[in-house]
């Protein structure tokens, strides 16, 4: 073919548009896709290095910290053993008080100030381990500042024979009133605890369960008068257990049979004591004012005792003076019989002088100024004598 004629042909080729008609007007119109350069992401440079020890200084620290902690250890583990044991603590005696309320922070604050632990927690976590957070009582101790941890624990209980005593005389005819009193001066139980226990705490004697509860004089005639060891700052139910031990086992086997035999109950003979305890001058006289309190119970058409000492009594415990005209339950002048209750704690003496009286035909007595009674078998002689010169009354303290 000529080179025009192809070349003619090659341009009406290249002209050419083709016609696709509507096949792509859904879409749209066709652009070249721009694709955007690569970003060059480029890595920080640290500008610190890693510092790097060699091995052994590694070692070496580790070392220097375990010998310095062991040391560290070494030295505070020994303070507390030699706290918990006693150890380098002076020999000195110290006096230790434990209140009612103290619990067992209380306690080492107090064993603390003392001088006898260095560690108030160190104890503490020392009872609690043991158990014998709960083992202290109250009251006033001895000990000393060498005991371990475990004698002050076993030296702080009631049963303890550091414990602080006194050693106190109660009267054959002291009332409860001043018993209690007595007992609060010297510090061993406060008059208030002393009465609420005596008033309503049950204890196991077969002499006390029928008596009603209530009365702060409710064992009145059974505190029997002794010389007694007290612990200071005692419990009030220990302390009347003191006394009521001492009575149950003081009465004989033939003191409880002559009871029974008497026809009176237990708390009537101590009642009819109790009165031959105030109005005695001595021994000798005891069984002769029992009998004049039997014969006038047993013999006159309207048996009143008569006593000036259950008038007294009976007074102290409204608050007044003495009157034959007081309405109580005590006055023997207005109320025949056995009054309401013994008005003192009596003695064997005066209890057994009711159970053993002597047979006489005494109805009266007085005390004379030669401070012994004197006795009578009619009111005439009676009357003549407390009129004259001799008669001297002796009032209760």
């Amino acid at each position: 073919m000529p080179n025009d004629q192809k070349k003619a042909e090659l341009e009406a080729t290249q002209t050419f548009t083709p016609d696709f008609g509507n096949a792509f007007d859904d879409y749209g119109e066709y652009r070249e896709p721009v694709t955007e350069p690569p970003v060059r992401q480029t890595r920080r440079q640290r500008h610190l290095k890693r510092l790097r020890f060699p091995r052994l200084i590694w070692v070496a620290l580790f070392l220097f910290t375990a010998v310095w902690l062991g040391t560290l250890a070494a030295k505070w583990g020994w303070r507390w053993a030699n706290d918990v044991l006693g150890l380098n603590r002076p020999d000195e005696t110290v006096e230790i008080v434990i209140n009612d309320t103290d619990d067992l922070d209380d306690i080492a604050q107090t064993l603390k100030e003392a001088g006898a632990i260095e560690y108030e927690w160190l104890f503490k976590l020392y009872c609690k381990f043991s158990g014998s957070e709960h083992y202290f009582d109250r009251g006033i101790y001895t000990i000393n500042l060498t005991y371990d941890y475990h004698a002050l624990v076993n030296n702080l209980m009631a049963s303890a024979g550091s414990r602080e005593t006194v050693t106190l005389m109660i009267r054959e005819g002291s009332d409860s009133y001043e018993i209690f009193d007595l007992l609060e001066k010297n510090g061993v139980c406060s008059r208030e605890k002393l009465e609420q226990a005596a008033a309503d705490y049950e204890f196991d004697y077969d002499f006390l369960k029928k008596l009603p509860y209530g009365a702060s004089n409710r064992l009145e005639g059974y505190l029997f008068p002794d010389t007694y060891e007290f612990y200071l700052m005692d419990e009030p139910e220990e302390v009347l257990d003191r006394f009521l031990r001492n009575f149950n086992a003081r009465l004989s086997e033939d003191d409880l049979a002559a009871i029974k035999e008497s026809g009176y109950t237990m708390r009537q003979i101590l009642t009819l004591a109790s009165i031959v305890e105030e109005e005695a001058a001595n021994d000798e006289e005891r069984p002769k004012v029992a009998s004049v309190m039997f014969n006038r119970l047993n013999n006159w058409e309207v048996p009143h005792l008569g006593m000036d000492s259950t008038i007294f009594y009976g007074a102290k415990l409204m608050g007044t003076t003495f009157s034959t005209e007081l309405d109580s339950p005590y006055n023997t002048y207005l109320y025949p019989g056995i009054p309401a209750g013994p008005i003192c704690n009596p003695g064997l003496n005066s209890i057994r002088a009711v159970l053993h009286p002597d047979e006489t035909e005494y109805y009266y007595f007085a005390t004379g100024i030669d401070n012994i009674n004197h006795f009578f078998d009619n009111a005439d002689d009676f009357n003549e004598f407390i009129n004259s010169d001799e008669f001297q009354p002796i009032l209760p303290d």
